[in-house]
């Protein structure tokens, strides 16, 4: 019987293979591929297509539909703007597309398999890949990644050089994509308390005391996605949140972590997203731990405590251009994944109670989110993320709730002059009360690899962040950018009690400000080289200087970047 029912399966599976055309596959772009996610945002701001910017990545399917959306309506843009969209087109068409006189139309598709290698044998109308294979139904693509960022200041010269290689592969509507990274870093640039966006690292290879500073970056995944929706197993980085620098729900800055990734667009004025996540709690089980001898002696095999998210979000069009978003996530640290925490649409908060009954609770949130372009060429958007909320707190004196909020605005001053869209201002602004994204139980904390899953800043912090953009030549951004941030003491770290009554940035104990001008250029797909300058100044308590800035970065400084890289 068992044996019948595993050839019943095979046979739907290779119907479902066979049957499925070659678009619709959902592989995520990632969040480091900033050109494609400013140009999609621009194209968004414009009012050419409406775009749901809150829940990140975006997949190589959703920007191929954008971007022809765009095509047609290329009448709305400027010599710039035309110029980038037909580079973005050869990477993510999903046919070949070739231009007319008035916009880029799709090409026949070939039913011939097609391979090349670097410039061999490769399409003039699609991008350069490493190697490439399609046919009707099979597609993969492989390329190297490359990259180095130099810096220089009046603590010396210091780098961060990586190496890999990417891979993506689709048959019919299901996608497989990997990708590994081996970084290399002269000083402590990446750390789980350094106040920056960089992404986090799991651990240095070498043991402890040596001056390694290697670490390995891991990603990938298997999805299907049908026309109103998409399932999958990832390990990725995703973002939750309008933001231009750093979101305050999911930021993206965790090392990788398996989830289950599940979106649903049944209707035009609606999208669900749904994550259930593996998290790496690094607190150690000793009950599961136990001794070993080998052959360098005894050792501590110790085995972490489980660590679990279910996280959903609902997103709401009442009109064209505006988006409305709540959802919820809970921590929580069975030693399984609960059936419960699999049901998609659940509100976590009351289910725990119900779970965990006369017990301590897991620890749950909740957040919103608001978007709005319905002004050409102006988006307001803003956020905010519930940890922990008494209505009775907001009207006594002293007391505090463990909240956090974001908004901001990029204007494209387009209705001035048509190549004005070639300029975009960009202002954001973040507050983060005591305790937000904290939890007093090592295994329900807000984080992965002890990483914050929120905003880089973490809780008791103040952000404010400037940007003027000029965008002369297709993929060439030049930036001027202001950002000054602050925070309190950590009080989790110092214990101090009630918890309630801390004032946020009483006192100030760590000060940055910083300001610098940039310039970016995508010379061809995925090649970017970046130069920059930057003064910081940052103060406060040595004892909290230390702990959240990277050494070359303490003091006043003036930095030089130059940085270049192939893929991500």
């Amino acid at each position: 019987m068992f044996s019948r029912l595993i050839k019943v399966g095979f046979v739907v599976l290779a119907g479902l293979l066979l049957a499925a055309p070659l678009r619709g596959q959902y592989i995520p772009t990632h969040l480091s591929n900033t050109g494609i996610y400013e140009f999609m945002d621009e194209l968004a701001a414009l009012k050419v297509i409406e775009l749901n910017s809150a829940i990140k990545p975006y997949s190589r399917s959703l920007i191929s539909e954008k971007l022809m959306m765009a095509a047609a309506h290329q009448d709305q843009l400027n010599a710039r703007q035309s110029s980038e969209l037909a580079f973005y087109l050869k990477d993510y068409s999903g046919t070949p597309l070739k231009p007319t006189a008035y916009s880029l139309q799709p090409t026949a598709p070939n039913t011939q398999p097609e391979t090349s290698w670097l410039w061999i044998n490769r399409p003039q109308d699609q991008r350069l890949h490493f190697f490439s294979y399609s046919d009707t139904i099979f597609r993969i693509t492989a390329n190297p990644i490359l990259g180095g960022n130099l810096w220089s200041n009046q603590h010396g010269t210091f780098h961060h050089w990586w190496n890999g290689v990417q891979t993506e592969a689709s048959y019919g509507k299901f996608a497989l994509f990997a990708s590994i990274r081996d970084n290399h870093e002269s000083d402590y640039l990446t750390n789980r308390d350094f106040m920056n966006q960089r992404i986090g690292l799991s651990n240095y290879k070498g043991f402890s005391g040596t001056t390694k500073r290697d670490y390995w970056e891991i990603r990938g995944g298997i999805t299907y996605e049908w026309n109103w929706g998409h399932i999958g197993l990832l390990m990725d980085q995703f973002s939750w949140g309008d933001a231009h620098h750093g979101s305050n729900i999911f930021s993206g800055r965790t090392p990788a972590f398996s989830r289950i990734d599940l979106q649903l667009d049944p209707a035009k004025w609606l999208r669900f997203n749904y994550v259930h996540g593996w998290l790496i709690s690094e607190v150690v089980d000793s009950t599961l731990s136990f001794w070993v001898n080998n052959s360098y002696g005894p050792d501590y095999r110790e085995v972490y405590h489980p660590k679990f998210l279910a996280a959903n979000m609902f997103t709401f069009r009442p009109f064209p251009h505006l988006y409305v978003g709540v959802g919820n996530s809970v921590i929580y640290d069975y030693r399984s994944p609960h059936a419960a925490f699999f049901i998609p649409v659940m509100f976590w908060k009351p289910l725990d109670h119900t779970l965990n009954a006369r017990i301590n609770n897991m620890n749950s949130q909740m957040f919103m989110t608001l978007s709005s372009r319905n002004l050409r060429g102006v988006h307001l958007y803003g956020s905010a993320f519930i940890d922990e909320v008494q209505v009775g707190r907001i009207f006594r004196d002293g007391e505090y709730n463990f909240t956090s909020v974001k908004f901001g605005t990029s204007i494209i001053p387009a209705f001035i002059h048509r190549s004005a869209g070639n300029i975009k201002l960009i202002f954001e602004y973040t507050w983060s009360n005591s305790l937000v994204f904290r939890h007093n139980v090592p295994t329900t904390t807000f984080e992965s690899n002890q990483y914050n899953l929120g905003h880089f800043l973490e809780d008791n912090a103040r952000d404010i962040y400037a940007a003027v953009e000029f965008r002369p030549w297709r993929t060439l951004r030049l930036k001027a950018w202001y950002n000054f941030s602050e925070k309190g003491p950590d009080h989790t770290l110092l214990g101090t009690m009630p918890r309630t009554t801390h004032t946020p940035l009483e006192p100030v104990v760590w000060e940055s400000e910083r300001y610098g001008i940039s310039a970016s250029m995508q010379i061809v797909h995925d090649l970017y080289l970046r130069l920059g300058y930057e003064i910081r100044t940052v103060t406060g308590e040595q004892e909290w200087i230390e702990r959240w800035t990277p050494s070359v970065y303490q003091g006043e400084t003036a930095t030089l970047n130059i940085g270049l890289n192939y893929g991500f």
